[in-house]
């Protein structure tokens, strides 16, 4: 950042969560390269994910040096943000992962015990503008203390030999393979599941 502004990781509630939605799906849209006509569907999916029991977001805020930093404030800009929440079978990417972890030939008893007691790290972004510094890192960092199931899981888009900053990351941080290359139903590219052990 310039001299004048900084980045400061904040717990938001989620009021100003929604009062951000906007910006932060851009975020979203930006640091996954999806296309602008997706926002809309993806604005409703994150208003849903706010409503779950257990939801926890951080965000990056952009702000002057001399000043503290304050969600509430417009002018404050976010350029990342995390939330995760308690993963249940009911939801979309329990579902999906179940799938994959049986086509990849664990049996459904074993699928099901993988899965039965997990935080899902649903989505950590940062801007692209802001990409480089850390933030990705210290969103993490400061998100997973609020995850309280003995296993985080996320997915990531895969790429040759992990070789991006998301990858680093989370082999820094001690997320292991669930599944590999796998193909969600509405996402064309492969992915990688991981996960973290916690206890």
């Amino acid at each position: 950042m310039t001299d004048d502004h900084q980045i400061s990781i904040c717990t938001i509630p989620v009021q100003d969560y929604v009062r951000r939605i906007d910006q932060l799906v851009d975020i979203h849209l930006r640091a996954m390269d999806y296309p602008a006509e997706t926002f809309h569907q993806r604005r409703q999916l994150w208003l849903a994910n706010a409503r779950k029991e257990g939801f926890h977001c951080v965000v990056a805020l952009s702000h002057p040096s001399r000043s503290v930093p304050d969600p509430g404030r417009a002018a404050h800009r976010a350029v990342g943000v995390a939330y995760g929440f308690p993963g249940e079978p009911t939801s979309w990417w329990y579902r999906e992962v179940r799938r994959g972890l049986i086509a990849s030939g664990l049996p459904a008893d074993r699928a099901d015990e993988l899965l039965a007691d997990y935080d899902e790290i649903s989505e950590i972004h940062v801007h692209p503008d802001a990409q480089g510094h850390g933030v990705g890192r210290a969103l993490l960092e400061a998100l997973l203390p609020h995850l309280r199931r003995p296993v985080a899981m996320l997915s990531t888009p895969e790429v040759p030999d992990e070789a991006n900053a998301a990858w680093s990351l989370y082999r820094a941080t001690g997320f292991h393979d669930v599944l590999r290359h796998f193909r969600f139903g509405a996402d064309p590219r492969p992915f990688g599941i991981l996960a973290l052990d916690r206890d």
